[in-house]
C-alpha cells in the first residue's frame, strides 16, 4: 500500500513478503542458538527492507501491514483490503517456509532421559512467557498486555519513518526500523518472550511444540495456550497504532505545523 503501484505488481510483493517473512523465522530460531535472537532478528530485518523494501515496502510482519491499511487505506478500500489480506497470507506461508527450512539446521536427537524442556545451546528457540508455556496460563493477561504494547511502540515507529519523518536514505530507515525491533523484542521478552509478530507467534508455537515432542519424548508435551496471545496482541497493537496514527498523531502534526506558523500568531 505504501509502495505506489504495488497492487499492480502483486506477484513480486507477495513473492518479497513470503521470504522476508522465511527469513525471519530463521533468525529467531538460529539467532538462538547463540542466544542472540533479538539481534538476529533486528539485523535480519535491516538486511531485509535493503533487498525488498523498494518493491513491497518491507513489512514482514501481519501487524505492520494491519496498521498500514487503517493508516492510509481508506481510498480503494475493498482493494486494499484483499491485498493486506493476501500479504499476510504470503507472509504466513512464509513463516512455514522458514520453519522448515530451520528445521535443516537442527539434529533432532532424542534426549529420551531428559525430563524438561532444555532451553538455549542446539535446540529450538523456545517462544514462551517467563513463567514457561507449561504455566497453565497464569499469565494470559500480561502476556497479551505486554505484546500489544511493545508492538504499538514498534509499528508506531515504523510509520513514523515510512510516512512522516524518514530519510532518504533507505538504509538509515532501515536501521532504525531493525533497532526499534530489537528495542521491542528486548522489552517485551522478560514478560512474554518477545513475539511482536502475529505469524512469527503462531508458527515459532506449532514448530517448537513439534520440535520439543521429537527431541524430549519423555518430558511435558509443551502446551500452546499463547498462542491467541502472541498472534492477538500484536494484531491489537498494530491495529490501535495505524488508528492512533490515522486520527490522532496526523491531527496532532498538523496541530503543531499551524502552530509555527507566524499568520497563526496573528489569529490569536
Amino acid at each position: 500500500m505504501e509502495v505506489p503501484g504495488g497492487h499492480n505488481n502483486t506477484v513480486f510483493v507477495l513473492l518479497c513478503e513470503l521470504l522476508g517473512t522465511a527469513f525471519i523465522m530463521m533468525a529467531v530460531n538460529w539467532g538462538g542458538v547463540s542466544d542472540a535472537t533479538p539481534q538476529c532478528v533486528g539485523f535480519t530485518v535491516f538486511m531485509l527492507i535493503q533487498l525488498f523494501g523498494q518493491v513491497s515496502g518491507g513489512h514482514f510482519n501481519p501487524a505492520v501491514t494491519f496498521a498500514m491499511l487503517f493508516k492510509e487505506g481508506k481510498q480503494n478500500w475493498m482493494r486494499n483490503f484483499t491485498f493486506t489480506i493476501s500479504i499476510i497470507i504470503a507472509q504466513g506461508i512464509g513463516a512455514a517456509l522458514g520453519c522448515a527450512i530451520t528445521a535443516g539446521g537442527f539434529s533432532f536427537e532424542k534426549h529420551g532421559d531428559a525430563k524438561k524442556i532444555t532451553e538455549g545451546g542446539y535446540h529450538v528457540t523456545q517462544l514462551c512467557p517467563s513463567n514457561g508455556c507449561n504455566d497453565g496460563g497464569d499469565l494470559i493477561p500480561k502476556v497479551l498486555f505486554a505484546e500489544a504494547v511493545c508492538t504499538f511502540l514498534f509499528v508506531s515507529m515504523v510509520l513514523m519513518v515510512v510516512k512522516h519523518n524518514g530519510s532518504e536514505q533507505m538504509p538509515i530507515n532501515a536501521i532504525v526500523i531493525g533497532m526499534s525491533l530489537f528495542l521491542a523484542i528486548q522489552m517485551a521478552s522478560g514478560i512474554s518472550g518477545g513475539c511482536i509478530n502475529p505469524a512469527v507467534g503462531l508458527f515459532q508455537s506449532l514448530f517448537q511444540k513439534m520440535a520439543n515432542t521429537s527431541i524430549f519424548p519423555n518430558a511435558p508435551e509443551t502446551q500452546m495456550t499463547y498462542i491467541p496471545c502472541y498472534v492477538g496482541g500484536p494484531f491489537l497493537g498494530g491495529f490501535v497504532a495505524g488508528m492512533w496514527h490515522k486520527w490522532i498523531h496526523e491531527a496532532a502534526i498538523s496541530s503543531a505545523d499551524d502552530c509555527r506558523n507566524e499568520e497563526y500568531d496573528k489569529m490569536i
